[in-house]
């Protein structure tokens, strides 16, 4: 009598990187639209689904880098980014960036100024254009996170919890971003720094809106609080970056 043969063991069918990035982005319930509206109608729900619900909604991964690769695409096509780095720097320095690097050439002249500048202009943009999702997952959202948890540890405990609300936060941002085009096409040719920081209340704002929804801050102390705490988050990251840019830029020259 012959043995049964064992039956072979089935094979688990592992999904592709895309298709798990990807997941239900597109549906209508769960999907993008409803994690749009969510963060737009209840951002602590959307929030405490993930920790609660998975599935519900897009992941913040998912969320962060496809509507960041939507957004830039978009953007890139309306803003000349070289030309609007440049003119910072010009309306930075006071004067026009030849003179400036003219001046720098005669006090340090062992060094390649033209060269640096050009360097920093390079970084600043591909942060933009190409590091977008890593600016913001690594960069942008911990040093928010990190001021949010130190002000409102008895609201949420866990630092991931306030990492996942900035990363909520900000992405969603970045759609209603899209309808300051026009004051970023300006950025090109503004003699008016102050255009520069038109972004930064309506971004921290924005931040707020959200923080007193997910923490349930009341009260004008704990609004005070929220306010310091991001103020101090984007004054952190914003010396982060510069040291990145600016480090990246003098090792990009002298190796």
């Amino acid at each position: 009598m012959e043995e049964e043969k064992p039956a072979p063991p089935q094979q688990t069918q592992h999904k592709g990187f895309l298709e798990e990035l990807m997941g239900d982005v597109f549906n209508l319930d769960r999907g993008l639209p409803g994690t749009i509206w969510g963060m737009i109608k209840t951002p602590g729900e959307v929030i405490d689904a993930y920790f609660t619900d998975r599935g519900k909604y897009v992941t913040p991964l998912r969320y962060c880098i496809f509507i960041l690769a939507v957004t830039t695409f978009i953007t890139v096509r309306f803003v000349d980014y070289d030309a609007m780095m440049k003119n910072a720097m010009e309306l930075g320095a006071g004067d026009s960036l030849e003179d400036m690097v003219s001046q720098l050439n005669e006090l340090v002249p062992s060094f390649d100024w033209s060269a640096y500048f050009q360097s920093i202009n390079e970084i600043t943009v591909s942060l933009v254009q190409k590091f977008n999702q890593a600016l913001y997952l690594v960069l942008l959202a911990p040093m928010f996170a990190m001021f949010s948890r130190l002000f409102f540890k008895k609201k949420k405990s866990r630092f991931v919890e306030h990492y996942v609300l900035m990363v909520y936060s900000l992405t969603t941002f970045s759609i209603f971003s899209l309808f300051m085009l026009p004051a970023m096409k300006m950025m090109e040719n503004t003699d008016t720094p102050l255009i520069f920081f038109l972004g930064i209340p309506l971004m921290l704002g924005f931040l707020l809106w959200a923080m007193i929804k997910y923490l349930g801050l009341k009260g004008f102390l704990e609004y005070l609080q929220a306010i310091i705490a991001l103020v101090l988050g984007y004054i952190l990251y914003s010396i982060a970056q510069t040291i990145l840019i600016y480090v990246g830029a003098y090792l990009m020259v002298v190796l």
